[in-house]
Protein backbone atom coordinates (compact mmCIF):
# COMPACT_ATOMS: atom_id res chain seq x y z
CA UNK A 1 0.00 0.00 0.00
CA UNK A 2 2.49 2.51 1.24
CA UNK A 3 6.16 2.47 -0.29
CA UNK A 4 8.12 -0.50 0.65
CA UNK A 5 5.46 -2.91 1.57
CA UNK A 6 3.35 -4.88 -1.02
CA UNK A 7 0.01 -4.14 -1.63
CA UNK A 8 -0.71 -7.96 -1.14
CA UNK A 9 -3.84 -9.06 1.35
CA UNK A 10 -1.77 -8.73 5.36
CA UNK A 11 -2.14 -10.99 7.54
CA UNK A 12 -2.33 -10.32 11.32
CA UNK A 13 0.56 -11.86 13.39
CA UNK A 14 0.78 -14.52 15.32
CA UNK A 15 0.23 -12.91 18.69
CA UNK A 16 4.07 -12.75 19.60
CA UNK A 17 3.31 -12.25 23.53
CA UNK A 18 5.86 -10.81 26.04
CA UNK A 19 7.00 -12.50 28.83
CA UNK A 20 8.49 -11.01 32.20
CA UNK A 21 12.61 -12.80 30.77
CA UNK A 22 12.17 -11.66 27.88
CA UNK A 23 11.22 -8.29 28.20
CA UNK A 24 14.12 -7.55 30.59
CA UNK A 25 17.21 -9.84 28.97
CA UNK A 26 18.46 -7.12 27.46
CA UNK A 27 18.04 -8.53 23.72
CA UNK A 28 18.72 -7.25 20.71
CA UNK A 29 17.82 -6.70 17.43
CA UNK A 30 19.64 -7.46 13.92
CA UNK A 31 18.79 -4.42 12.71
CA UNK A 32 20.87 -2.45 9.85
CA UNK A 33 20.96 1.35 10.32
CA UNK A 34 20.40 3.44 7.05
CA UNK A 35 22.18 6.22 5.76
CA UNK A 36 24.99 7.94 4.55
CA UNK A 37 25.94 10.37 7.29
CA UNK A 38 26.85 8.51 11.19
CA UNK A 39 24.75 10.53 13.77
CA UNK A 40 26.31 11.79 16.27
CA UNK A 41 26.12 10.90 20.12
CA UNK A 42 25.92 14.19 21.77
CA UNK A 43 23.49 13.75 24.82
CA UNK A 44 25.66 15.68 27.49
CA UNK A 45 27.90 18.17 26.57
CA UNK A 46 30.65 20.00 29.06
CA UNK A 47 30.60 23.46 28.95
CA UNK A 48 34.10 24.99 27.01
CA UNK A 49 35.89 27.70 27.68
CA UNK A 50 36.16 30.61 24.80
CA UNK A 51 39.30 30.98 23.36
CA UNK A 52 41.38 34.17 22.23
CA UNK A 53 41.94 34.81 18.78
CA UNK A 54 44.03 37.65 16.56
CA UNK A 55 43.91 36.92 13.31
CA UNK A 56 41.33 36.14 10.76
CA UNK A 57 43.16 32.33 10.18
CA UNK A 58 43.21 32.11 14.16
CA UNK A 59 39.61 32.88 13.99
CA UNK A 60 38.26 30.63 12.13
CA UNK A 61 39.84 27.61 13.30
CA UNK A 62 39.06 28.96 17.25
CA UNK A 63 35.72 28.97 16.01
CA UNK A 64 35.87 25.45 14.55
CA UNK A 65 37.79 23.83 17.44
CA UNK A 66 35.05 25.65 20.09
CA UNK A 67 32.16 23.96 17.82
CA UNK A 68 33.72 20.87 16.83
CA UNK A 69 34.61 20.30 21.08
CA UNK A 70 30.54 21.48 21.71
CA UNK A 71 29.62 18.92 19.35
CA UNK A 72 32.19 16.04 19.66
CA UNK A 73 33.28 16.60 23.44
CA UNK A 74 31.73 14.35 26.60
CA UNK A 75 29.71 11.83 24.27
CA UNK A 76 27.70 9.48 26.57
CA UNK A 77 25.56 7.00 24.78
CA UNK A 78 21.62 6.95 25.55
CA UNK A 79 21.61 3.21 26.23
CA UNK A 80 24.43 0.82 26.92
CA UNK A 81 24.95 -2.15 28.74
CA UNK A 82 23.47 -5.73 28.71
CA UNK A 83 20.17 -5.03 30.07
CA UNK A 84 17.75 -1.98 28.74
CA UNK A 85 17.70 0.67 30.80
CA UNK A 86 15.89 3.67 32.12
CA UNK A 87 16.30 6.93 29.55
CA UNK A 88 15.37 9.66 32.62
CA UNK A 89 14.14 12.90 30.97
CA UNK A 90 14.93 15.45 33.33
CA UNK A 91 12.33 18.68 33.92
CA UNK A 92 12.92 21.02 30.64
CA UNK A 93 11.07 24.22 29.82
CA UNK A 94 9.94 22.75 26.48
CA UNK A 95 10.18 26.16 25.24
CA UNK A 96 8.83 26.28 21.44
CA UNK A 97 11.38 24.96 19.05
CA UNK A 98 12.64 27.24 16.76
CA UNK A 99 12.90 26.74 12.88
CA UNK A 100 14.62 28.35 10.06
CA UNK A 101 15.44 28.51 6.34
CA UNK A 102 18.17 30.12 4.83
CA UNK A 103 20.38 30.08 1.07
CA UNK A 104 23.61 29.05 0.91
CA UNK A 105 24.62 32.24 0.96
CA UNK A 106 22.70 33.54 4.15
CA UNK A 107 19.86 35.22 3.22
CA UNK A 108 16.99 34.27 5.73
CA UNK A 109 13.95 32.36 3.85
CA UNK A 110 11.78 31.52 6.77
CA UNK A 111 11.74 31.58 10.45
CA UNK A 112 9.09 30.35 12.43
CA UNK A 113 9.06 33.06 15.22
CA UNK A 114 8.52 36.38 14.58
CA UNK A 115 11.60 37.55 15.52
CA UNK A 116 13.15 41.09 14.22
CA UNK A 117 14.70 41.15 10.61
CA UNK A 118 17.96 42.13 12.14
CA UNK A 119 17.94 39.54 14.35
CA UNK A 120 17.15 36.87 12.15
CA UNK A 121 19.42 38.21 10.02
CA UNK A 122 22.32 37.62 12.03
CA UNK A 123 21.47 34.22 13.34
CA UNK A 124 21.33 33.02 9.87
CA UNK A 125 24.46 35.22 9.19
CA UNK A 126 26.60 33.22 12.44
CA UNK A 127 24.71 29.72 10.79
CA UNK A 128 26.06 30.30 7.33
CA UNK A 129 29.71 31.18 9.02
CA UNK A 130 29.33 27.77 10.67
CA UNK A 131 28.42 25.53 7.92
CA UNK A 132 31.25 27.23 5.43
CA UNK A 133 33.51 26.51 7.93
CA UNK A 134 33.18 23.08 7.98
CA UNK A 135 32.20 23.27 4.35
CA UNK A 136 36.12 24.15 3.64
CA UNK A 137 37.69 21.25 5.03
CA UNK A 138 34.46 18.61 3.40
CA UNK A 139 32.91 18.60 6.69
CA UNK A 140 29.00 18.53 7.23
CA UNK A 141 28.21 20.25 10.26
CA UNK A 142 24.73 17.79 11.73
CA UNK A 143 24.30 19.77 15.50
CA UNK A 144 25.51 21.36 17.84
CA UNK A 145 25.01 20.88 21.99
CA UNK A 146 25.25 23.69 24.21
CA UNK A 147 23.97 23.00 27.68
CA UNK A 148 20.46 22.24 27.22
CA UNK A 149 20.07 23.50 23.38
CA UNK A 150 20.88 21.75 20.87
CA UNK A 151 21.27 23.20 17.24
CA UNK A 152 20.52 21.07 14.08
CA UNK A 153 21.27 21.49 10.48
CA UNK A 154 19.71 20.19 7.48
CA UNK A 155 22.19 20.98 4.42
CA UNK A 156 20.35 20.37 1.17
CA UNK A 157 21.99 22.82 -0.77
CA UNK A 158 21.20 25.35 -2.05
CA UNK A 159 18.79 25.77 1.13
CA UNK A 160 19.69 25.27 4.46
CA UNK A 161 17.34 24.01 7.64
CA UNK A 162 18.00 24.65 10.92
CA UNK A 163 16.19 23.70 14.79
CA UNK A 164 16.72 25.34 17.76
CA UNK A 165 15.44 23.06 20.62
CA UNK A 166 16.09 22.73 24.52
CA UNK A 167 13.30 19.75 24.83
CA UNK A 168 16.60 17.07 24.98
CA UNK A 169 14.88 15.02 22.07
CA UNK A 170 17.54 12.80 20.06
CA UNK A 171 18.81 14.77 17.28
CA UNK A 172 16.93 12.90 14.67
CA UNK A 173 13.69 13.80 16.01
CA UNK A 174 14.48 17.37 14.79
CA UNK A 175 16.41 16.14 11.63
CA UNK A 176 12.86 14.65 10.66
CA UNK A 177 11.28 17.59 11.19
CA UNK A 178 13.57 19.48 8.83
CA UNK A 179 13.55 17.22 5.91
CA UNK A 180 9.56 18.00 6.16
CA UNK A 181 9.84 21.41 6.17
CA UNK A 182 12.50 20.67 3.00
CA UNK A 183 9.70 18.57 1.24
CA UNK A 184 7.15 21.32 2.28
CA UNK A 185 9.22 23.68 0.33
CA UNK A 186 10.14 21.37 -2.54
CA UNK A 187 5.89 20.62 -3.06
CA UNK A 188 6.39 24.25 -4.20
CA UNK A 189 9.51 25.07 -5.92
CA UNK A 190 10.77 21.93 -7.42
CA UNK A 191 14.43 20.45 -6.87
CA UNK A 192 14.99 21.80 -10.46
CA UNK A 193 13.50 25.18 -10.18
CA UNK A 194 15.79 26.04 -7.11
CA UNK A 195 18.71 24.54 -8.72
CA UNK A 196 18.28 26.84 -12.15
CA UNK A 197 17.73 29.33 -10.25
CA UNK A 198 20.74 29.95 -7.88
CA UNK A 199 22.69 28.61 -11.30
CA UNK A 200 21.92 31.85 -12.44
CA UNK A 201 22.65 33.78 -9.65
CA UNK A 202 24.16 32.82 -6.76
CA UNK A 203 23.01 35.47 -3.98
CA UNK A 204 19.46 34.63 -5.39
CA UNK A 205 16.32 35.18 -2.97
CA UNK A 206 14.01 33.23 -3.28
CA UNK A 207 11.02 34.79 -1.32
CA UNK A 208 9.33 35.46 -4.11
CA UNK A 209 9.60 31.90 -5.69
CA UNK A 210 7.92 30.39 -2.74
CA UNK A 211 5.91 33.41 -1.49
CA UNK A 212 2.80 32.29 0.15
CA UNK A 213 4.23 29.07 1.42
CA UNK A 214 4.87 30.23 5.03
CA UNK A 215 1.00 29.47 6.30
CA UNK A 216 2.10 26.16 4.70
CA UNK A 217 5.09 25.49 6.84
CA UNK A 218 3.73 27.09 10.28
CA UNK A 219 0.65 24.59 10.09
CA UNK A 220 3.27 21.83 9.12
CA UNK A 221 5.75 22.43 11.96
CA UNK A 222 2.67 22.76 14.38
CA UNK A 223 1.22 19.36 13.59
CA UNK A 224 4.83 17.67 13.28
CA UNK A 225 5.55 18.67 17.38
CA UNK A 226 2.92 16.34 18.67
CA UNK A 227 2.39 13.94 15.59
CA UNK A 228 3.85 10.82 15.80
CA UNK A 229 3.16 9.79 12.44
CA UNK A 230 5.48 12.25 11.31
CA UNK A 231 8.75 10.69 13.25
CA UNK A 232 7.36 7.08 12.63
CA UNK A 233 6.85 7.89 8.14
CA UNK A 234 3.17 6.85 8.49
CA UNK A 235 -0.59 7.53 8.56
CA UNK A 236 -3.64 7.41 11.19
CA UNK A 237 -6.68 6.63 8.72
CA UNK A 238 -9.68 7.50 10.07
CA UNK A 239 -10.79 4.53 12.47
CA UNK A 240 -14.31 3.51 11.13
CA UNK A 241 -16.06 0.23 10.44
CA UNK A 242 -14.59 -1.70 7.85
CA UNK A 243 -17.42 -2.73 5.60
CA UNK A 244 -18.18 1.15 5.16
CA UNK A 245 -14.90 1.92 3.64
CA UNK A 246 -14.73 -0.73 1.47
CA UNK A 247 -17.94 0.57 0.13
CA UNK A 248 -16.48 4.05 0.16
CA UNK A 249 -12.96 2.45 -1.99
CA UNK A 250 -15.63 0.12 -4.37
CA UNK A 251 -17.19 4.04 -5.37
CA UNK A 252 -13.49 5.55 -5.70
CA UNK A 253 -13.01 2.75 -8.36
CA UNK A 254 -12.03 4.75 -11.38
CA UNK A 255 -12.61 3.85 -14.71
CA UNK A 256 -10.23 2.76 -17.17
CA UNK A 257 -10.30 5.40 -19.66
CA UNK A 258 -9.01 8.15 -17.46
CA UNK A 259 -4.51 8.23 -18.07
CA UNK A 260 -1.92 9.53 -16.09
CA UNK A 261 -4.36 8.90 -12.52
CA UNK A 262 -1.76 8.70 -9.18
CA UNK A 263 -3.49 8.78 -6.48
CA UNK A 264 -7.50 8.67 -5.46
CA UNK A 265 -7.93 9.88 -1.58
CA UNK A 266 -11.34 9.97 -0.01
CA UNK A 267 -10.22 12.18 3.33
CA UNK A 268 -12.84 13.00 6.50
CA UNK A 269 -11.95 14.90 9.06
CA UNK A 270 -8.33 15.61 7.99
CA UNK A 271 -7.53 11.90 7.75
CA UNK A 272 -8.00 9.52 4.90
CA UNK A 273 -10.67 7.01 5.04
CA UNK A 274 -9.42 5.13 1.93
CA UNK A 275 -6.46 5.39 -0.20
CA UNK A 276 -6.65 3.55 -4.10
CA UNK A 277 -3.43 3.91 -6.93
CA UNK A 278 -2.07 2.28 -9.55
CA UNK A 279 -0.64 -1.35 -9.26
CA UNK A 280 3.04 -0.86 -10.36
CA UNK A 281 2.84 2.64 -8.27
CA UNK A 282 3.65 2.86 -4.59
CA UNK A 283 3.13 5.85 -2.27
CA UNK A 284 4.94 7.52 0.40
CA UNK A 285 4.11 8.54 3.65
CA UNK A 286 5.35 11.71 3.36
CA UNK A 287 3.98 12.90 0.31
CA UNK A 288 0.41 12.68 1.98
CA UNK A 289 1.06 14.24 4.52
CA UNK A 290 2.03 17.37 2.18
CA UNK A 291 -1.14 16.80 0.89
CA UNK A 292 -3.18 16.52 3.82
CA UNK A 293 -1.41 19.55 5.49
CA UNK A 294 -2.42 21.18 2.09
CA UNK A 295 -6.01 20.59 2.80
CA UNK A 296 -5.74 21.20 6.20
CA UNK A 297 -3.98 24.82 5.52
CA UNK A 298 -6.24 25.84 2.80
CA UNK A 299 -10.02 27.31 3.66
CA UNK A 300 -10.29 27.96 -0.05
CA UNK A 301 -9.41 24.31 -1.02
CA UNK A 302 -12.56 22.94 1.70
CA UNK A 303 -15.07 25.66 0.41
CA UNK A 304 -14.72 24.94 -3.76
CA UNK A 305 -13.12 22.70 -5.81
CA UNK A 306 -9.89 23.42 -7.30
CA UNK A 307 -6.87 22.35 -9.54
CA UNK A 308 -3.79 22.35 -7.41
CA UNK A 309 -0.17 22.06 -8.72
CA UNK A 310 2.11 20.62 -6.20
CA UNK A 311 5.03 18.72 -6.31
CA UNK A 312 5.18 15.15 -4.23
CA UNK A 313 9.39 14.67 -3.88
CA UNK A 314 9.31 11.88 -2.85
CA UNK A 315 7.34 10.49 -6.29
CA UNK A 316 9.35 12.88 -8.33
CA UNK A 317 11.12 15.89 -6.63
CA UNK A 318 11.77 17.17 -10.25
CA UNK A 319 8.11 18.20 -11.62
CA UNK A 320 4.46 18.70 -10.57
CA UNK A 321 1.26 16.91 -10.73
CA UNK A 322 -1.83 18.16 -10.36
CA UNK A 323 -4.70 17.61 -7.70
CA UNK A 324 -7.71 17.58 -8.43
CA UNK A 325 -9.78 18.96 -5.29
CA UNK A 326 -13.54 18.62 -4.07
CA UNK A 327 -15.46 18.53 -0.98
CA UNK A 328 -18.59 17.07 -1.61
CA UNK A 329 -19.76 17.88 2.53
CA UNK A 330 -17.89 20.53 4.86
CA UNK A 331 -15.32 18.03 6.43
CA UNK A 332 -15.49 15.07 3.67
CA UNK A 333 -13.47 15.57 0.33
CA UNK A 334 -11.79 13.58 -2.18
CA UNK A 335 -8.57 14.33 -4.24
CA UNK A 336 -7.41 13.55 -7.29
CA UNK A 337 -3.55 13.12 -8.18
CA UNK A 338 -2.92 13.59 -11.92
CA UNK A 339 0.20 13.88 -13.77
CA UNK A 340 -1.64 15.26 -16.99
CA UNK A 341 -1.98 18.86 -16.03
CA UNK A 342 -5.07 19.23 -18.87
CA UNK A 343 -7.28 16.55 -16.81
CA UNK A 344 -9.09 19.12 -14.79
CA UNK A 345 -12.47 18.86 -16.85
CA UNK A 346 -12.10 14.81 -17.15
CA UNK A 347 -11.53 14.43 -13.22
CA UNK A 348 -14.25 16.62 -12.82
CA UNK A 349 -16.73 15.04 -14.70
CA UNK A 350 -15.60 11.70 -12.49
CA UNK A 351 -16.00 13.19 -9.46
CA UNK A 352 -20.07 13.88 -10.23
CA UNK A 353 -19.80 9.86 -10.62
CA UNK A 354 -18.15 9.25 -7.19
CA UNK A 355 -19.98 11.69 -5.20
CA UNK A 356 -23.80 9.93 -6.90
CA UNK A 357 -22.35 6.81 -5.58
CA UNK A 358 -21.73 7.73 -2.31
CA UNK A 359 -24.79 9.39 -1.80
CA UNK A 360 -26.16 6.16 -2.35
CA UNK A 361 -26.90 4.06 0.71
CA UNK A 362 -25.80 7.52 2.78
CA UNK A 363 -22.25 5.96 2.30
CA UNK A 364 -20.80 10.23 2.43
CA UNK A 365 -23.08 10.56 5.39
CA UNK A 366 -21.74 7.52 7.11
CA UNK A 367 -18.65 8.28 7.34
CA UNK A 368 -19.31 12.04 7.66
CA UNK A 369 -20.44 10.67 11.34
CA UNK A 370 -17.58 8.29 11.51
CA UNK A 371 -15.92 11.31 12.16
CA UNK A 372 -17.23 12.08 15.81
CA UNK A 373 -15.54 8.31 16.72
CA UNK A 374 -12.44 8.61 15.38
CA UNK A 375 -10.96 9.39 19.20
CA UNK A 376 -11.20 6.91 21.55
CA UNK A 377 -10.85 6.35 24.87
CA UNK A 378 -7.82 4.41 26.69
CA UNK A 379 -10.90 3.36 29.22
CA UNK A 380 -12.01 1.42 25.92
CA UNK A 381 -9.14 -1.76 26.19
CA UNK A 382 -10.53 -1.97 29.90
CA UNK A 383 -6.42 -2.15 30.88
CA UNK A 384 -5.71 -0.62 34.73
CA UNK A 385 -2.68 1.22 34.89
CA UNK A 386 -2.39 2.37 30.80
CA UNK A 387 -2.20 5.92 30.48
CA UNK A 388 -1.14 6.04 26.69
CA UNK A 389 0.13 4.34 24.03
CA UNK A 390 1.58 4.17 20.37
CA UNK A 391 1.07 1.28 18.08
CA UNK A 392 2.53 1.36 14.94
CA UNK A 393 1.69 -1.74 12.05
CA UNK A 394 5.45 -2.05 10.22
CA UNK A 395 3.49 -3.71 7.75
CA UNK A 396 0.75 -1.46 7.01
CA UNK A 397 2.78 1.44 7.78
CA UNK A 398 0.23 2.90 10.24
CA UNK A 399 -0.58 3.77 13.64
CA UNK A 400 -3.00 4.29 16.29
CA UNK A 401 -3.37 5.92 19.97
CA UNK A 402 -5.72 7.06 21.81
CA UNK A 403 -7.26 10.31 22.74
CA UNK A 404 -5.14 11.90 25.62
CA UNK A 405 -6.47 12.06 29.19
CA UNK A 406 -7.10 15.17 30.62
CA UNK A 407 -4.07 15.13 32.76
CA UNK A 408 -1.53 15.83 29.40
CA UNK A 409 -3.19 19.11 28.91
CA UNK A 410 -2.32 19.91 24.69
CA UNK A 411 0.06 22.47 24.73
CA UNK A 412 1.40 21.47 28.84
CA UNK A 413 4.92 19.97 29.79
CA UNK A 414 3.31 16.75 30.88
CA UNK A 415 2.38 15.74 27.30
CA UNK A 416 5.68 17.20 26.11
CA UNK A 417 7.28 15.07 28.46
CA UNK A 418 5.75 11.78 27.03
CA UNK A 419 5.81 13.10 23.62
CA UNK A 420 9.86 13.42 23.92
CA UNK A 421 10.45 10.04 26.09
CA UNK A 422 8.65 8.32 23.09
CA UNK A 423 10.74 10.04 21.17
CA UNK A 424 13.78 8.76 22.59
CA UNK A 425 12.56 5.15 22.89
CA UNK A 426 12.06 5.18 19.18
CA UNK A 427 15.93 6.68 18.61
CA UNK A 428 16.80 3.92 21.14
CA UNK A 429 14.90 0.51 19.04
CA UNK A 430 15.96 2.39 16.06
CA UNK A 431 19.83 2.45 17.00
CA UNK A 432 19.57 6.27 15.30
CA UNK A 433 21.94 7.94 17.20
CA UNK A 434 24.81 5.53 17.05
CA UNK A 435 24.16 2.61 19.32
CA UNK A 436 25.83 -0.48 18.12
CA UNK A 437 22.39 -2.09 17.45
CA UNK A 438 18.65 -1.61 17.38
CA UNK A 439 16.71 -2.86 20.65
CA UNK A 440 13.68 -4.64 20.70
CA UNK A 441 13.15 -3.69 24.32
CA UNK A 442 13.72 -0.42 26.16
CA UNK A 443 12.29 0.64 29.60
CA UNK A 444 12.38 3.90 30.99
CA UNK A 445 11.17 4.91 34.61
CA UNK A 446 10.46 8.95 36.22
CA UNK A 447 8.94 10.11 39.11
CA UNK A 448 6.02 10.86 36.98
CA UNK A 449 5.44 7.84 34.84
CA UNK A 450 6.82 4.52 33.27
CA UNK A 451 7.63 3.85 29.40
CA UNK A 452 7.68 0.93 27.76
CA UNK A 453 9.13 0.65 23.53
CA UNK A 454 8.44 -2.72 22.10
CA UNK A 455 9.78 -3.56 18.84
CA UNK A 456 9.16 -6.69 16.39
CA UNK A 457 9.08 -7.33 12.85
CA UNK A 458 5.58 -6.93 12.43
CA UNK A 459 4.92 -4.03 14.87
CA UNK A 460 5.53 -1.12 17.32
CA UNK A 461 4.54 -0.30 20.28
CA UNK A 462 5.52 2.59 22.59
CA UNK A 463 3.17 3.43 26.19
CA UNK A 464 2.93 4.97 29.49
CA UNK A 465 2.11 3.32 32.98
CA UNK A 466 2.75 4.45 36.55
CA UNK A 467 5.97 4.84 38.00
CA UNK A 468 5.76 2.69 40.69
CA UNK A 469 3.78 -0.32 38.63
CA UNK A 470 5.52 -4.17 38.58
CA UNK A 471 7.29 -4.89 35.92
CA UNK A 472 5.06 -7.84 35.39
CA UNK A 473 2.44 -5.90 35.35
CA UNK A 474 3.86 -3.94 32.55
CA UNK A 475 4.54 -6.56 30.58
CA UNK A 476 0.75 -7.84 31.20
CA UNK A 477 -0.51 -4.30 30.14
CA UNK A 478 2.20 -4.59 26.96
CA UNK A 479 0.13 -8.04 25.93
CA UNK A 480 -3.39 -6.39 26.63
CA UNK A 481 -3.00 -3.48 24.48
CA UNK A 482 -1.40 -5.96 21.34
CA UNK A 483 -4.31 -7.99 22.24
CA UNK A 484 -6.94 -5.42 21.27
CA UNK A 485 -5.42 -3.88 18.40
CA UNK A 486 -5.09 -7.10 16.53
CA UNK A 487 -9.26 -7.32 17.58
CA UNK A 488 -10.24 -3.88 16.71
CA UNK A 489 -7.29 -3.54 13.37
CA UNK A 490 -10.37 -3.79 11.17
CA UNK A 491 -11.70 -0.62 12.00
CA UNK A 492 -8.02 1.32 13.37
CA UNK A 493 -6.12 0.67 10.23
CA UNK A 494 -6.30 1.15 6.22
CA UNK A 495 -6.08 -2.70 4.98
CA UNK A 496 -6.55 -4.22 1.56
CA UNK A 497 -7.08 -0.97 -0.14
CA UNK A 498 -8.20 -1.49 -4.44
CA UNK A 499 -5.31 -1.36 -6.89
CA UNK A 500 -6.42 0.05 -10.36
Amino acid sequence: MFEGFSPSRSRSPSAPLLTLQGAFAGTRSPGTRKGKEKALNTDLVEGVEGEMVTTSDDARKGLRELVRRSTMGGQRPLLRGDESRAVSIEDRAYTPRRYYILTNAGKPVFSSHSDTEEDISNLMAVAQALISIFAEDDDRLRSIRRGDKRIVFLLKAPLYMVCVSDWGEPENVLRVQLDYIYLQVLSVATSTQLARAFQRRSNFDPTRLLEGTDQFLHNLIARSQHDFSYLTSTLQPLRMAPALREAAAAALMPPSRIQDLLYVLLVAGGRIVTLLRPRKHAVHPSDLHLLLNMLDTSKTLRSSEAWVPICLPKFNPAGFVHAYVDFPLPDVGLLFVSADREAFDVLRAWKKVVVEKLQMDDTLGKIRDSIPYHEYSISALGCPGLRHFIYKSRQLVQITMPEWEESYEPDGPDRKRIITTYQCLHDAVHARSGQSTPLKLVYTRSDQEACLAWFTKPFEMYLTVPPHLPKSVVVSVANAVFKWVQAEEGKLFLKDAPVF
